[in-house]
């Protein structure tokens, strides 16, 4: 029971409490034997006093007589007899009640026995003294002599000092009662404090000095602990007391926190790598997104040149037909036009050249779009690579790489997206590279129709009608040929705003990844402080 600091400390407190209400009641009691005695001894002091006042009263009664037998013919001694003897009963019964001590009975007895009996002599005293009064009116003084000669005086006498005697050795016994009481409770106070020091000292001892060699070692565990060193190793004892039960405690919160601490230390290492690994495939995929970005600004570039050149062919081509439309009509007006006709042919001729040439420039154009296709389908390629390796260091990077896991696959969306964007403006870019073609086909045949037409026209001027019916068979062509080329500029416009949404799609991969390596930035300064933080408690390894 006495293991609990909590049961020591009730002892402790218990025991000296325990003396002292013992203490307390001894002293009650002592007290109260000690006032019932001078209540006894104050009753028998008034017993004497009474004793004495009825010794006094019959001796009152005696000198009223012996003063009658000197002055018979005074009658005030008469009625002072009568008053000194109203006193003597009056005292008789006071005495009796003062006799009366409820405490001892046998005494009590003993002492109204004697009363009685010093009443009784009393009572025979003033019978006597009436008959003398008696004996003095009938002036018979020789008989008055011999009555107050007699021993009843002495008699009453000799039983007052008797009385008064019982009465004395009741107070001395009662005294002497009442100094065993003092003494025995002064010894009972002195006993009963020297055994409350001693057994409060005893229990201090028996509380402090366990605590006193336990203490320091408790200290010595938590300074330990607090310093961050968890290697030392803490007592454990089977003392069941509370420090024991905190060493206890002490030594398995060390080992749990030699397990969290190293836990954490691994964890907090593979994090940074983790952090590292996902911040340089962050580096190396914003790099490879800014060149597709370049990529797609250039042949963003260079569709808009396509569609420029291509609405100035359509305009070419519509110039071409008025022309032919223009040469038609002055063929058929008249014959002396020509001359005019075989400029407008040779400005035909030249124009023709032009447009072949241009389409030519197209036909390169449209090369250069291609390979610039390829290398943006070869950097999406590479792009949902590198997401791939991201979101699989991510899920290495455990709960602190799920932010990096959703970009991830948005990136790879994305990739996906532009993979598909760059199979369309493939696609696109083989048409208008197939219209091209049968532009320039049917431009070089126009060419030497042109050709030969021009010859014709300087070497044989008869030959006008044929000459208009060819003018006017290239009509449909040029219409043909205009009809192709608003389909290459509806293309090119296409092409340009699949390139724009892919530009828009790869500034948006850029940011998005930018935000990405922040974040991979911050958690890589998280992780080192997580490091440094840890770094500080010494663990087993």
């Amino acid at each position: 029971m006495l293991n609990k600091i909590g049961n020591r400390f009730l002892v402790g407190y218990s025991v000296p409490l325990a003396f002292l209400i013992i203490q307390g009641l001894v002293i009650i009691s002592t007290v109260n034997q000690v006032t019932n005695l001078d209540n006894q001894v104050l009753k028998l002091q008034a017993t004497n006093t009474q004793l004495e006042q009825l010794s006094y009263d019959i001796s009152k009664m005696l000198r009223i007589v012996l003063g009658y037998a000197v002055l018979p013919k005074d009658q005030t001694f008469k009625r002072s007899f009568d008053s000194a003897y109203e006193s003597f009963n009056k005292n008789a019964q006071q005495l009796r009640e003062a006799v009366a001590i409820p405490e001892d009975e046998q005494l009590t007895n003993s002492l109204l026995t004697q009363a009685n009996n010093f009443i009784a002599e009393g009572n025979q005293l003033h019978s006597n003294y009436l008959e003398i009064f008696r004996l003095i009116d009938a002036n018979n003084l020789a008989q008055v002599t011999p009555q107050l000669s007699n021993n009843e005086a002495q008699n009453i006498d000799v039983k007052r000092r008797q009385f008064n005697d019982s009465v004395e050795a009741a107070i001395n016994r009662r005294k002497q009662q009442l100094d065993q009481a003092r003494s025995y409770m002064f010894t009972i106070i002195w006993l009963s404090t020297i055994l409350a020091v001693l057994t409060t000292i005893i229990i201090g001892l028996r509380i402090s000095l366990p605590l006193k060699r336990q203490l320091p070692q408790v200290v010595a565990s938590a300074e330990q602990i607090a310093d961050g060193n968890l290697i030392g190793t803490i007592e454990v004892t089977q003392d069941q007391t509370e420090l024991g039960q905190i060493l206890k405690a002490f030594h398995n919160m060390t080992k749990s926190l030699n397990t969290l601490i190293s836990q954490a230390q691994k964890s907090g290492i593979q994090i940074t790598s983790s952090a590292t690994h996902i911040a340089a495939s962050g580096k190396q995929l914003e790099a490879t997104l800014v060149e597709q970005t370049a990529s797609t600004n250039q042949v963003s570039a260079t569709s808009g040149e396509i569609a420029a050149t291509s609405g100035q062919l359509v305009k070419t081509m519509d110039n071409i037909t008025n022309k032919a439309q223009e040469t038609a009509l002055a063929a058929n007006n008249s014959q002396s036009d020509l001359m005019v006709m075989a400029t407008a042919m040779r400005h035909l001729a030249a124009a023709t050249t032009t447009i072949a040439s241009t389409l030519g420039v197209m036909n390169e154009k449209a090369n250069n779009i291609n390979t610039v296709v390829t290398t943006i389908t070869k950097v999406a390629d590479q792009t949902n690579l590198l997401s791939l390796n991201a979101a699989i260091e991510a899920e290495k990077a455990g709960e602190y790489g799920a932010g990096f896991a959703v970009v991830a696959r948005e990136i790879r969306r994305l990739a996906d997206q532009t993979a598909v964007a760059t199979l369309e403006i493939e696609q696109m870019v083989k048409e208008m590279q197939s219209s091209v073609s049968a532009g320039v086909m049917q431009m070089d045949k126009f060419n030497q129709e042109v050709s030969r037409a021009v010859e014709q026209v300087n070497q044989i001027s008869g030959q006008i009608a044929l000459v208009i019916e060819q003018v006017q068979s290239l009509t449909p062509r040029f219409e043909e040929v205009s009809h192709i080329m608003e389909q290459q500029f509806e293309g090119a416009q296409q092409i340009s705003g699949a390139i724009a949404q892919l530009s828009q799609g790869s500034q948006q991969n850029l940011e998005s990844l930018k935000e990405t390596n922040r974040a991979v930035e911050q958690l890589d300064d998280a992780a080192q402080g997580l490091r440094s933080i840890i770094s500080q408690f010494k663990v087993h390894s």
